[in-house]
């Protein structure tokens, strides 16, 4: 990415925090903890692997990507326990569009204890642009404390949680050092969303009027792909190149602990042996086994083998099941007279296949049934009081806030139209300090019906687990059934 590019990018978020200070802070770390085994380099070779860092740095700085992977692989090469190598590593093979080789550079650089921000949001980016949106996400929350609030609104945005991306940057636009960066990020989300009325708003605060049309120009060619690809390497300026995954002579060693050997001088001490030695055998037993020695040996006898003729008639006996060795039903009963085998009965005729009805098959738990049942629901609500909550219920989720937990609501009752059947409620609970909003589904008499619901959500794709209600709990909001609720 050239310089002119990056200032282009500058005001879209999250590139001038990664392009720039990240070619700069990276690759100055080794491994910090003591108890793991590294690989000795000498320094004279951790050296010559230094400048070629410093020099991948300068040469990112300047946009001239593919030296600048010559030199940070160098650096790799003669430094491979080098966090820091492995990190600028990374935002080298970023840079150049092979996503699958930068996941595993700063997966490799985090493994080496690597964890700034700027390492943390290059792997969500190739995490995001592989597809990987979910492991994404996963690494967004992990690494809250460490990602600036901006960054991870806009990467919550490019890996599709939208919802959550525009709240996070919404509280982050309204912090007093909020700057242009944050409030680009914001309108970019609100774009992705399909909130183009407010996104033009907040873009324009901080864009000529010229610089805002080409902005909303690119933003709307960045929704209209909804591919994670082209968004990630539109945001960066990059093309995507087929990746085959970094070479095998790059790959992380990991060193194993020297194991310590016996000292083979040492003398052997048989004393603590003597403790599980087996007491000596009494005079019986050694009298019995000299009387069982003084035995002659038993006379092998050598039995007549059969002739070829009687092979041959046994051989039809057992093919013919008329073994005479044959064991035959009832031999060992008690009281039972051994009866020969009579003469074999053709089998019976095949008797109809009678198909059960639907009513008598067993339930299933298919997933395709289970999300036809959410479409065509066989539950019926009960009633719901929201003074004295009781019974079981279907939680949806836990949210940040009141507002999100209904938006989320609108969302979940028009992806399955069963929800809409039932009533809905919100309430507040505390934990480790913050407060969260659980969103459930109510009216539910009983816990079977509460898990079959549940399980139907689980087979269409919307995540809940089923718990009891406590008539406690304060209801913040409640939703009768089949009450429609306009998005924030």
């Amino acid at each position: 990415m050239n310089r002119s590019m990056i200032l282009k990018l500058a005001v879209s978020g999250m590139v001038l925090s990664f392009a720039t200070s990240g070619c700069s802070g990276a690759g100055t770390g080794r491994v910090s903890s003591a108890s793991q085994p590294q690989l000795t380099v000498k320094p004279a070779v951790a050296e010559q692997a230094a400048k070629a860092a410093a020099k991948a740095r300068t040469l990112l700085a300047d946009g001239k990507v593919a030296r600048a992977l010559g030199q940070v692989e160098l650096a790799v090469s003669l430094d491979n326990q080098n966090g820091g190598h492995r990190a600028l590593l990374g935002q080298a093979y970023l840079s150049s569009g092979r996503f699958a080789s930068a996941i595993t550079a700063f997966d490799d650089a985090m493994k080496l204890g690597v964890n700034d921000p700027q390492t943390v949001v290059g792997l969500i980016l190739s995490k995001i642009a592989t597809g990987e949106t979910k492991a994404a996400l996963a690494l967004i929350e992990a690494n809250r404390e460490v990602l600036p609030a901006s960054d991870a609104g806009l990467a919550q945005a490019l890996a599709g949680d939208l919802q959550r991306a525009v709240y996070t940057l919404t509280e982050a636009a309204r912090g007093p050092d909020a700057g242009a960066r944050t409030r680009q990020n914001l309108a970019l989300a609100l774009a992705l969303s399909g909130r183009w009325a407010p996104a033009r708003i907040i873009a324009s605060q901080d864009l000529s009027p010229a610089k805002l049309d080409a902005r909303m120009a690119e933003w709307a060619a960045m929704a209209q792909q909804n591919q994670p690809a082209y968004r990630v390497a539109s945001l960066i300026g990059v093309s995507p190149v087929t990746d085959s995954g970094m070479p095998v002579r790059l790959a992380l060693v990991t060193p194993q602990a020297p194991v310590a050997l016996a000292d083979a001088s040492a003398a052997f001490d048989p004393a603590p042996l003597a403790e599980f030695a087996p007491p000596p055998p009494s005079a019986e037993v050694v009298a019995v086994v000299a009387e069982t020695i003084a035995q002659p040996a038993i006379r092998s006898v050598e039995l007549p083998m059969p002739t070829t003729a009687e092979k041959v008639a046994e051989a039809q006996l057992i093919l013919a099941d008329k073994s005479p060795y044959r064991v035959k039903p009832g031999a060992f009963a008690e009281k039972a007279p051994v009866r020969e085998a009579a003469a074999a009965k053709p089998a019976p005729a095949a008797k109809p296949v009678v198909v059960a009805a639907a009513s008598e098959r067993p339930a299933t738990t298919d997933a395709r049934v289970l999300a036809a049942r959410v479409t065509s629901p066989v539950i019926r609500a009960r009633s719901f009081d929201a003074k004295k909550p009781t019974g079981w219920a279907v939680q949806l989720g836990a949210f940040d806030t009141l507002g999100i937990a209904k938006e989320k609501w609108t969302a979940a009752s028009k992806a399955h139209s069963a929800l809409r059947e039932f009533p809905a409620s919100s309430q507040s609970a505390a934990v480790k300090g913050r407060t969260f909003y659980r969103l459930t589904v109510n009216g539910l008499a009983s816990r079977a019906e509460a898990m079959e619901l549940c399980a139907s959500l689980q087979a269409s794709g919307q995540g809940c687990f089923v718990r009891s209600m406590n008539a406690g709990e304060k209801v913040q909001w409640a939703a009768a059934p089949g009450v429609k609720l306009a998005a924030r």
